[in-house]
């Protein structure tokens, strides 16, 4: 705000002081409303935070070079104000030119003096430095950071969904089975289970209507699963047309009940696109001693789901598989 400049007017009458404060008093507040009520937005808060700056700065150089006494360490912590503010909101470049014809009025300041007064004027211009250096490293470690992020999350993302992929998932289930009771983090401590789904007739969908209306039956089943999900629970396109929801509970029960839910629901929108059902095979930590038994286990009551007819889940209790013996 500009009132970061017009306290710079110490050396005024009172009156005038007065004056400022009631002024400034008042812009904040203003600003603070706005602010609250969602009318004014962040990159207006920032535009108007640098105009306050370049006010406030030209203000202040303005009365120190009126003022005879001796330049203070209140002017220099006013003139440092302004620079963090630039370059907070400002970009780089721009933030940088202001800053550098601030160091010069100070400069010249200085050395129109009598007697020159050198100290602050090299205490200034090393504020200013530090302050851009410090911005200028600041915004590339949040860049780099900004892109490993991104790309660690492309990573673990499904690009026609927006799911998790399959890695993803593969990993929570790892981390689970690996962690063990006391490695559990609160939201898994209760157990976990998983629902594997495979869309029905999927081939025949892209053979009739195309390979686009297929992608978009697809984001039309990741929405649902989305909605059908808890909210600690994750879902992922485990790959082409199969999907698999991790399911925080450390009942079965809560398994086919979700199951449920999901075919339920597929049966119900009518979202303009070809129609679609899912058969799902679902199985428990309880059931498994690893992942690789648990994935078979699901797998194996989905194919029952599949031989049984489809659009429906397999809940069978058989927990050793056929081929173990």
């Amino acid at each position: 705000m500009a009132a970061f400049g017009v306290l710079a007017l110490l050396h005024s009458s009172a009156e005038v002081q007065k004056y400022i404060y009631a002024v400034s008093a008042a812009g904040h507040l203003l600003l603070l409303l706005g602010i609250l009520t969602s009318r004014i937005k962040a990159q207006q808060v920032d535009t108007m935070l640098g105009w306050g700056a370049d006010i406030g700065a030209a203000i202040t150089a303005w009365t120190v070079s009126r003022n005879l006494g001796p330049m203070s360490g209140q002017t220099i912590a006013f003139f440092g104000i302004y620079l963090v503010v630039w370059f907070g909101v400002m970009p780089l470049r721009t933030a940088s030119i202001r800053a550098a014809l601030l160091v010069g009025a100070v400069v010249l300041i200085g050395a129109v003096r009598s007697p020159p007064e050198p100290v602050p004027v090299i205490v200034f211009a090393f504020l200013a430095l530090l302050v851009g250096q410090m911005t200028a490293s600041g915004r590339v470690i949040r860049h780099e950071a900004s892109e490993k992020a991104h790309y660690a999350n492309l990573a673990m993302t499904d690009m026609l969904t927006g799911l998790l992929n399959r890695r993803a998932l593969h990993g929570a289930m790892n981390a689970y089975y690996a962690g063990g009771a006391r490695g559990r983090s609160r939201s898994t401590s209760g157990g976990l289970g998983i629902l594997l789904l495979d869309l029905d007739h999927f081939k025949n969908i892209n053979d009739s209507y195309g390979h686009d209306v297929g992608d978009s039956v697809l984001q039309h089943v990741a929405s649902v699963l989305r909605a059908c999900a808890g909210p600690d629970d994750q879902v992922a396109r485990w790959g082409g047309e199969e999907f698999l929801m991790l399911v925080i509970t450390a009942e079965r029960t809560e398994l086919e009940r979700r199951a449920t839910q999901v075919i339920d629901t597929l049966r119900a929108i009518h979202s303009g696109l070809p129609p679609v059902t899912v058969s799902i095979g679902i199985a428990h930590v309880s059931e498994a001693p690893d992942v690789d038994s648990l994935l078979r286990l699901a797998d194996r009551r989905l194919y029952r789901a599949k031989r049984g007819g489809r659009d429906r889940v397999n809940k069978d209790t058989l927990i050793r598989l056929p081929d173990e013996g």
